[in-house]
């Protein structure tokens, strides 16, 4: 059973179905398709409302963070248990900037979602767990997640994506995970991306700080045979500070798109953006970073670096920064790298007895450890390692 909206989101919904109806379908002259031809999404112009069997699960809260007012349930259930406390919340993170049509388009459909809540000073020590899972079917689906992270609270929350290999049945996940961080909250959103190879997923993701907020975001790209993304991270308040990290690896001909925007809106806000793509076979990977520092942002630092590491001969990446920036005091720097594996390291590894594939994988091992070495738990990077190892050995 789907949520029961209130007079609000009613109106939402329809202007949001209005706003699709209306933009145009984006083409591959449109500066941000222009790596990404449109037509590989197995959309309609007026797409069915989800068919595919979508689950959201979570693990069981502990009682004694339940009485703190912890909340992690599906969408649905907060509708009916917490009205008041999702009408002032949802849809609340701002206009997200990229895939306008698709975000319409999400926010007319979505019916299913999760919802993460942390109270006013509330320091949740173990982490909380959520899935969302495509079990069967073709067709779209719109799942939503909404994590709402209150005044000096704390919490980790790892949320991932998994489906059925579907064969020749595409699916579409048209996804939208917004973000709302008070003031002097902490949060850590690690995305685990693992779709299965007929899924492709169109993704937003938009975070608002407010002062003295932190945000520790791990994006993982694993699975799926399209990913279009969109990340944006706004810092609304002074004293914000977001750390973005995220790790792409491609197999066969798997194409991942992610654009990054870094919106600094306040003054003394400091974002660090790394991100990494291992590619293999003919798998393309493509970065587009946008860096913008407002002229109320003064004494803002902000870094942006994308690293690519080529296995495979037909392997691609391009990277892309930008930078918007009206203050003139601030410090603001981008790197970007794309090369294959090192000839000699990988020579000097061979000669010490292993083989080629061995070789490969301890040069993917220390590309990635820059960013395994960020994320503060020990099970989920070794996690993730065996998932980039598992990869490598197909």
């Amino acid at each position: 059973m789907g949520p029961e909206f209130s007079e609000r989101l009613k109106v939402f919904r329809r202007q949001a179905l209005e706003r699709f109806q209306d933009l145009p379908w984006p083409g591959k002259m449109d500066e941000e398709w222009r790596r990404t031809d449109p037509a590989q999404i197995p959309l309609s112009a007026a797409p069915l409302p989800s068919s595919p069997s979508l689950s959201v699960e979570w693990e069981p809260v502990s009682p004694n963070w339940i009485q703190a007012g912890v909340i992690l349930t599906d969408l649905a259930t907060a509708f009916r248990q917490f009205p008041e406390l999702i009408e002032e919340t949802l849809f609340q993170t701002g206009t997200p900037e990229g895939l306008a049509k698709f975000v319409a388009l999400h926010q007319a459909l979505w019916q299913q979602g999760l919802f993460c809540y942390v109270p006013d000073g509330v320091r949740v020590e173990l982490p909380l767990k959520s899935a969302v899972r495509i079990a069967s079917g073709n067709g779209a689906v719109f799942p939503h997640t909404l994590v709402v992270i209150g005044r000096g609270a704390d919490v980790t929350l790892i949320d991932e994506r998994s489906s059925q290999e579907n064969g020749r049945n595409p699916v579409v996940s048209d996804e939208m995970v917004e973000i709302l961080i008070k003031a002097g909250g902490n949060l850590r959103y690690i995305h685990l991306q693992r779709w299965s190879s007929s899924v492709t997923g169109l993704f937003t993701q938009r975070a608002l700080l407010e002062q003295d907020a932190q945000f520790l975001n791990v994006m993982v790209g694993l699975g799926g045979r399209l990913t279009k993304a969109n990340v944006e991270t706004v810092l609304s308040g002074t004293g914000g500070r977001s750390e973005l990290l995220g790790i792409l690896f491609g197999t066969g001909n798997q194409h991942f798109d992610f654009h990054t925007l870094q919106d600094h809106q306040a003054r003394a806000t400091f974002s660090d953006l790394l991100y990494k793509s291992a590619l293999k076979d003919t798998a393309q990977a493509i970065y587009t970073g946008l860096i913008r520092i407002r002229k109320e942002a003064q004494k803002s630092d902000a870094y942006q670096a994308n690293r690519n590491l080529l296995l495979g001969k037909g392997a691609k990446a391009d990277s892309i920064p930008m930078l918007e920036i009206e203050a003139d005091d601030v410090r603001c720097t981008h790197g970007v790298a794309v090369g294959p594996v090192d000839e000699e390291q990988a020579f000097y590894l061979m000669s010490r007895g292993l083989s080629e594939a061995e070789a490969e994988r301890l040069v993917v091992e220390g590309f990635f450890e820059q960013v395994f070495r960020r994320i503060p738990l020990e099970s989920l990077r070794e996690q993730l390692m065996q998932e980039v190892n598992h990869r490598m050995a197909r």
